[in-house]
């Protein structure tokens, strides 16, 4: 059952992705795409190269047992909209999960049972499946007990760094494991930074991510792609794979000592910084960054950046032609999984 279900949500972050009413500071647009996705990320989180930080919204308390009954009511409309095949609906319900509750493996678990519940007993009852309004209403009242999501200001720069950025770091995968950049070599490498508390760039970001995976086909086995957690103080490793599991589980989460993190950061001349409000609690802050991502050839070197909201047809076009650039290696190097 729990097979079946990753499966299916699987499918769904390939296709459309969709939303209820807009709230700048929360969700996507409605009923949009990818490319809409995008359009809306780069209105709401600022734009141009700027270290000044915008103060963020933090979110309330909640508590936890309503999280607990709000994350069971999401998953049983999640479950209901996979049995009736609405991926904008199923799209949206994970996007609240993402950005309103706390990442713990309880709540995960809730989620995926009540996803469970609701995709059995749709597909049993066989009752007429609610329309994408009525069903997107109901994730809105059912989210309303949820801490807002905090707002948070990408540090966007115009144009790819030309020269500067040296393509090496020492970091831990999900499982552990210490890995560098030489383990991949023989591969390309498609790396991003951010943080699983990320409201909207880096959902965005990882989206765009599987697509160009998908769109790739078998030469995707020919790219590693790495999901950097800028936040390692809340960012564990059960949370990082998790997170990176709902976008693609060829994606690898990974994380190290804040100062192993600054290092690698630094290396590919991304800037970071904390961002609270005045008398939050440690852990209540958001994290301003860099956005977009970075290629790296087989033998390790940096090619290019691609910007924040780069067209994913166009990522995948010029991967492509990197790729047909480069000899296949006799034998690949496996490098750690997830």
């Amino acid at each position: 059952m729990r097979k079946c279900f990753l499966l299916l949500f699987a499918a769904t972050l390939a296709g459309s992705v969709g939303a209820g009413p807009s709230q700048a500071d929360v969700r996507p647009p409605a009923a949009g795409s990818a490319p809409e996705l995008r359009a809306w990320g780069a209105n709401n989180v600022g734009a141009g190269d700027t270290s000044t930080p915008m103060v963020p919204s933090m979110p309330k308390v909640a508590d936890p047992a309503a999280i607990a009954a709000a994350v069971q009511e999401l998953g049983g409309i999640n479950g209901v909209a996979l049995a009736c095949g609405q991926k904008e609906v199923v799209t949206y319900a994970k996007t609240l999960m993402i950005m309103r509750v706390p990442k713990t493996r309880e709540y995960g678990e809730i989620f995926e049972k009540a996803t469970n519940d609701g995709f059995l007993s749709q597909s049993v009852s066989r009752k007429p499946c609610p329309k994408r309004a009525t069903a997107v209403a109901q994730l809105e009242t059912a989210a309303r007990p949820l801490p807002a999501a905090p707002s948070h200001q990408a540090i966007t720069e115009t144009a790819a760094p030309a020269v500067g950025v040296n393509p090496r770091y020492l970091l831990q995968d999900t499982n552990g494991r210490a890995f560098m950049d030489s383990d991949y070599h023989g591969r390309f490498q498609l790396i991003t930074f951010g943080y699983t508390f990320c409201p909207d760039i880096c959902p965005t970001t990882l989206i765009e991510m599987a697509e160009v995976l998908k769109l790739l086909g078998a030469d995707a086995a020919r790219l590693q792609p790495i999901f950097v957690s800028v936040d390692p103080e809340r960012d564990t490793l059960d949370v990082l794979r998790t997170y990176t599991g709902f976008f693609d589980n060829r994606i690898l989460g990974a994380t190290a000592s804040p100062e192993l993190v600054r290092r690698t950061a630094d290396n590919f001349k991304v800037r970071y910084e904390k961002v609270s409000e005045p008398g939050a609690a440690p852990l209540q802050y958001s994290v301003d960054h860099s956005a977009g991502m970075y290629l790296l050839g087989p033998r390790g070197e940096f090619i290019t950046k691609f910007g924040y909201a780069t067209p994913v047809a166009d990522v995948a076009a010029r991967i492509r032609e990197y790729m047909a650039q480069a000899p296949l290696a006799p034998a690949e190097r496996g490098g750690p999984s997830r």
